[in-house]
């Protein structure tokens, strides 16, 4: 659980990301993609960080959304283009 608590604190701190949380959550939850399974995280968790019982680490968190939402620019940029 303490990887939440840093990603809660950075999203209080920055509103945009709270926003980009939130959309990313919907966009799960729209694909059906909300509920992964347990095999599955344990297996991420071995590829990115060496063990299947590590944690996420709340700057993983952030990157994830700063890197959703500049695609997400990208992608209206090339629309209007």
């Amino acid at each position: 659980m303490g990887f939440e608590r840093g990603v809660i604190t950075t999203l209080v701190r920055r509103p945009l990301l709270a926003v980009e949380a939130i959309r990313s959550w919907f966009a799960m939850r729209r694909r059906g993609t909300l509920q992964v399974s347990g095999a599955y995280l344990s297996w991420r968790r071995l590829t990115a960080y060496g063990g299947e019982k590590t944690t996420m680490s709340a700057q993983d968190v952030v990157n994830y959304l700063m890197w959703r939402r500049e695609m997400r620019r990208i992608r209206k940029w090339e629309r209007e283009a």
